[in-house]
């Protein structure tokens, strides 16, 4: 989808690969930190999750230094200044290609070994073999048998039995409105989440992060002078908050599994 924005010849097309490319970053957003927890291993599941949004960030930091370094390039003024970020984005995709192929030696496609459904929804809905053999998969090369599968299988079937048995509380409308949860507050939980999200970017957070350029322009400085400051201001970010809490978490996941 990154090649049909970079490839765009009018408005219109545009507009339908913004489109298309949005509900990719929302399955992104949503599926990919889910898949993460589901595949992991307790004392690995923060950090991959961790990991995610170490790299989404360092994929903005790398965006403001390439418009700085672009910025050069015809004064500014040529389409390769934005066509060419956004075909960038590739680039570590088909490095990822080389680094794991689509193909093993023998030939057998090495994403069909990957699994697709979650364990915790396959059990929830009685295929409890297939749940079996993924975490087997996952955990020990595939021996069903294997101690830390058979634990961890039967943690999963305890979680689906209280589920089941609490199914009429565990609804999205019941959570959020706190129905049949008594002295637990499970709706104040919730809510406070969902506008713990909101509020950070009402509070500036997200209009720093995108429009960064815009606001150092409005400030006074120059279109450069914007530029990088915005990657200076991205490389700030990234370097003091997210990559020590990256570098932590695989020791305070660790921590918490004991």
């Amino acid at each position: 989808m990154d090649l049909l924005r970079a490839s765009a010849q009018s408005t219109t097309w545009m507009l339908c690969a913004r489109v298309v490319n949005g509900i990719g970053t929302g399955f992104l957003n949503v599926i990919v930190p889910v898949w993460s927890a589901e595949v992991a291993s307790h004392t690995s599941r923060g950090a991959f999750i961790a990991f995610e949004f170490t790299l989404n960030i360092m994929g903005v930091v790398i965006a403001y230094w390439l418009a700085f370094g672009l910025s050069f390039v015809g004064n500014g003024d040529t389409q390769i200044r934005w066509r060419f970020p956004i075909a960038f984005q590739v680039l570590p995709m088909l490095v990822f290609m080389c680094i794991f192929p689509p193909f093993s030696d023998k030939g057998t496609p090495v994403y069909s070994t990957i699994p697709m459904l979650p364990t915790g929804w396959l059990a929830k809905v009685g295929r409890t073999d297939e749940a079996r053999t993924i975490l087997a998969n996952l955990r020990a090369e595939g021996d069903v048998d294997n101690a830390e599968v058979s634990q961890e299988f039967e943690d999963i079937m305890e979680i689906v039995s209280l589920e089941k048995e609490h199914a009429g509380r565990s609804t999205y409308y019941a959570m959020f409105f706190g129905i049949g949860w008594g002295d637990l507050h499970v709706a104040r939980r919730v809510q406070l989440s969902v506008w713990l999200q909101i509020v950070q970017e009402w509070v500036g957070i997200a209009a720093v992060t995108v429009y960064a350029p815009v606001i150092f322009a409005q400030a006074g400085y120059g279109t450069r002078k914007a530029e990088w400051l915005s990657g200076v201001n991205t490389s700030f970010i990234h370097t003091l908050t997210h990559t020590p809490f990256s570098c932590r978490s695989p020791t305070c996941s660790a921590r918490s599994s004991r």
